[in-house]
């Protein structure tokens, strides 16, 4: 394989993607249930739906589903998230992950993009032919596009991991109080649940 061929190859093999925020507030969402006064709204493929696919394809090589989730609270007491109500698939309670141990399960592997290094070596060689003779000219190009395209994908990476935790972080409400006739929005992490129904009940 040439060094042309090889660049191309490495460079049509994918790029770090960016991070589109998924704002729970501004989702139309799609599946609804209600129990014990909470009326909950939920909503799958959040990530894919805004963009981001890589992280989407993460999810399901991973076993793992961001769901974006809004909560009104229709009793007449403050609500715990996990202390006083819990998220159920049918009858079984189930567990949301911590905010970074969902961003460790489906972020961008930043070393992954260090093999861009390799095109440190590629060189442009120009060839120019005139009735008396021909010149050749190597133009080491590689030396800046290298280190350029590693580095530049790497912080491209970097930065999308950190946006998406912090949004995970602000959208966290597990152990949030929920006010009488409040609603809130969050987004939950949750793993092997597939599409199964979602819903909200008191704890007993």
């Amino acid at each position: 394989m040439n060094f042309l061929t090889f660049t191309l190859v490495i460079l049509l093999s994918g790029c770090a993607a960016t991070y589109k925020p998924i704002n729970p507030p501004a989702l139309n969402y799609n599946s609804h249930d209600t129990q014990d006064g909470i009326a909950l709204a939920y909503k799958y493929d959040v990530l894919r739906e805004k963009g981001n696919s890589r992280y989407a394809n993460k999810e399901d090589r991973k076993g793992v589903k961001l769901i974006a989730v809004q909560l009104t609270n229709n009793t007449d007491t403050i609500l715990n998230v996990g202390k006083d109500v819990a998220f159920f698939s049918g009858e079984n309670q189930i567990f949301p992950m911590e905010p970074n141990a969902a961003k460790e399960s489906i972020k961008q592997i930043v070393p992954a993009y260090l093999p861009y290094l390799l095109l440190t070596f590629v060189n442009l060689t120009v060839t120019q032919s005139t009735s008396s003779r021909a010149t050749t000219e190597v133009y080491p190009i590689g030396l800046a596009l290298g280190p350029g395209i590693t580095l530049g994908n790497m912080y491209v990476a970097r930065s999308a991991n950190n946006r998406m935790l912090n949004e995970l972080y602000q959208y966290n409400i597990l152990r949030r109080d929920i006010q009488k006739g409040e609603t809130v929005y969050g987004i939950i992490a949750v793993r092997d649940l597939g599409y199964s129904p979602l819903s909200v009940k008191r704890i007993k």
